[in-house]
């Protein structure tokens, strides 16, 4: 069985240096002008970018309001880069599946172009729960493949060395998030990119 995190952190210590100008890069940055256009934050907000890669996001972010700005990445190599491009911000290395914070910390967390490389979305989803502070927002940002997804899933799971574990239809995505009790509060599908903001449903406990 694969060991996705491992393979995510060693493919992504290996092109960080030269990310924004990679075909991932490239990719991605799409994926971080939709959620620079779309996520309404207050200035003074903590906000954790979980898959922050070499912290641009936040710097997109904090162009026109101060934010606290908090990314965890599993490629430490990714870490290091974001701590010297953008020291106003706290950068840490580790897994999106324990997250190093307390409870109730955050007023947003976004997932931008990475929840596909979480190998237990369910247990991500539980996470984000527990360090978001009440009514605070989950925004995730998604590829979307609305043709041959099948095929591309089938590709991956064979021949994929990147941590790709599984691209969702937006059924199945839709579906996830609310059986794992959160709320979609706001939808959006733009091309290549599902993009949803959520909150915990407090009708669901213990989900």
């Amino acid at each position: 069985m694969k060991d996705y995190e491992k393979l995510s952190q060693a493919y992504y210590n290996k092109i960080a240096d030269h990310f924004d100008y990679s075909v991932d890069g490239l990719f991605s940055f799409p994926f971080k002008r939709l959620i620079g256009h779309e996520l309404v934050i207050n200035s003074g907000e903590r906000v954790l970018d979980v898959g922050c890669a070499n912290g641009k996001l936040l710097a997109l972010l904090n162009r026109n309001r101060i934010i606290n700005g908090y990314g965890i990445d599993i490629s430490e190599q990714f870490v290091e880069i974001a701590k010297k491009n953008y020291p106003q911000f706290k950068f840490y290395q580790g897994s999106a599946l324990k997250l190093p914070f307390p409870d109730d910390f955050f007023n947003v967390l976004i997932c931008s172009a990475s929840f596909h490389h979480f190998p237990d979305p369910a247990l991500f989803l539980s996470e984000a729960k527990r360090v978001l502070r009440k009514g605070g927002r989950l925004v995730i940002a998604e590829i979307n493949i609305p043709v041959f997804l099948k095929l591309y899933n089938q590709y991956i799971d064979k021949y994929n060395q990147e941590g790709d574990v599984k691209v969702y239809s937006i059924k199945e995505l839709t579906a996830l998030l609310k059986q794992n009790g959160w709320q979609i509060i706001r939808k959006k599908v733009f091309f290549q990119i599902q993009y949803y903001e959520l909150v915990a449903d407090i009708s669901k406990v213990n989900i």
